[in-house]
């Protein structure tokens, strides 16, 4: 099966730099043993009904990009280890010889972790949490003694044929012309600061330890109050990160570094494409990006500063600005030069990235502890961590997610421009706010 690229998977493909490898992980640390030959073997099968997972990049006689099936085994690699290490040094994909997903299995005595690697022009952050509770629900089955149903939830590969749309028609377009208009300005001509001090670095240079964590996350006590503060101020969820990102930020600027003027800083945030129809669509990138401006002279009134960021939230959602990045990726490929001339820039476009992936394997059938942890066989998931890639000039990303009733949040990092006492720091001061606990520091 051959599938043409979109645009958002290809300037996914072309930003991908030895230096900054466009790589999205999932790590999930169980106690207790998984068995190693059944999780394979769930991995193997689930795999073959996502056909993106096992694609390799062609390029046609006109130079455009396609992705093509192959025929290989699932990379999965089996290391004994401490798990202290918690990450395994992963390599980086190749999308032109492999395909874009990864598997790192680690034992060690009563503990399991596993690393799954995916290349973002593969799958956003909701098909691969889709990818792994497919292979989930296929292991338990198996520890069972009892036979996996084919494709359980009625993959349909022919979805994937539709990803690529915008949804954006000329109609809606002139409808919301100057909203639509202020938005394009704002990507194409305003570019935001960087969360640090930054000389952009050659980025031909490949990564050595680009995969940097740090997290931490909210009692069960205290992830309720934070929603409960969500509601009682009329806001998402999603709102209120936002608004203790930004006043995060301009916090930890203060402490580690002098800023100068009045600085713009933005907040890159995944939006999901998928509707109703495409329920049934295996892993596959049906996502955009919206973005947030303010600056630090907003951070002066955190009640203002989360009203305004609602009022913007709720503006993007009525006049359809999900479309616009993608609306934009088209016009700036057919002018010359194409993407790859604004990525050679290496300009700033995020100063931070945030991924809000809500509630985790919520609906998985399974036995749960006492506090609501999954029993998958005979061990148990503990923790989930994730995170989406980090850029030239966008220093962190930052993903929250909920399992068993507890917001944790995961801080990646530019180990080139952050030290880990760094980005400890700012977890710190990210979690003081959502503790209301806001430091003054």
């Amino acid at each position: 099966m051959s599938i043409p690229f979109t645009i958002f998977e290809k300037y996914m493909l072309l930003d991908d730099k030895p230096a900054y490898p466009m790589d999205s992980f999932r790590f999930l640390l169980f106690s207790g043993r998984l068995n190693f030959s059944y999780f394979a073997a769930s991995i193997t099968t689930v795999v073959r009904y996502h056909p993106m997972l096992r694609s390799i990049v062609r390029q046609d006689q006109r130079g455009h990009f396609f992705w093509e099936e192959v025929d290989c085994p699932v990379f999965i690699r089996k290391i004994r280890g401490p798990i202290a290490a918690r990450y395994p040094n992963p390599e980086a994909i190749h999308l032109f010889n492999e395909p874009g997903f990864k598997v790192y299995f680690v034992e060690e005595r009563n503990q399991t972790s596993v690393l799954f690697q995916f290349h973002h022009s593969v799958s956003d952050g909701i098909g691969e949490m889709q990818v792994i509770a497919d292979i989930l629900s296929d292991y338990v089955i198996r520890f069972q003694g009892d036979v996996p149903p084919e494709n359980p939830r009625n993959l349909d590969p022919e979805l994937l044929l539709q990803r690529g749309s915008t949804g954006l028609t000329l109609k809606k377009y002139f409808r919301f012309f100057f909203s639509s208009a202020v938005t394009t300005y704002q990507l194409l001509f305003r570019f935001p600061t960087p969360l640090a001090p930054h000389v952009p670095l050659n980025t031909n240079i490949p990564a050595k330890d680009y995969l940097a964590f740090c997290a931490d996350e909210l009692t069960r006590e205290e992830t309720q109050n934070y929603f409960d503060r969500a509601k009682q101020n009329d806001v998402t969820v999603n709102d209120l990160l936002l608004c203790d990102l930004f006043l995060t930020m301009g916090v930890w600027r203060k402490k580690w570094f002098v800023p100068h003027g009045n600085p713009c800083l933005r907040i890159s945030v995944p939006m999901n494409l998928r509707t109703e129809s495409l329920k049934n669509m295996p892993a596959a990138n049906a996502v955009t990006m919206l973005f947030l401006d303010r600056k630090e002279r907003d951070f002066s009134d955190p009640d203002r500063l989360l009203k305004q960021i609602h009022q913007e939230t709720d503006w993007i959602k009525r006049t359809e600005q999900k479309h616009i990045l993608l609306l934009s990726l088209k016009i700036r490929d057919r002018l010359p030069g194409g993407i790859n001339y604004e990525l050679k820039s290496q300009k700033c476009r995020a100063t931070a990235v945030l991924s809000n992936l809500g509630r985790i394997f919520e609906s998985l059938p399974f036995m749960r502890r006492h506090d609501g942890r999954l029993f998958i066989g005979n061990a148990v998931l503990e923790e989930i961590d994730a995170a989406p890639p980090i850029r030239s000039g966008t220093l962190i990303s930052f993903s929250a997610l909920t399992y068993a009733n507890q917001l944790r949040l995961i801080l990646r990092y530019d180990t080139k421009n952050m030290t880990t006492e760094q980005a400890n720091d700012l977890l710190r001061i990210f979690f003081s706010f959502l503790k209301s606990e806001p430091t003054n520091e």
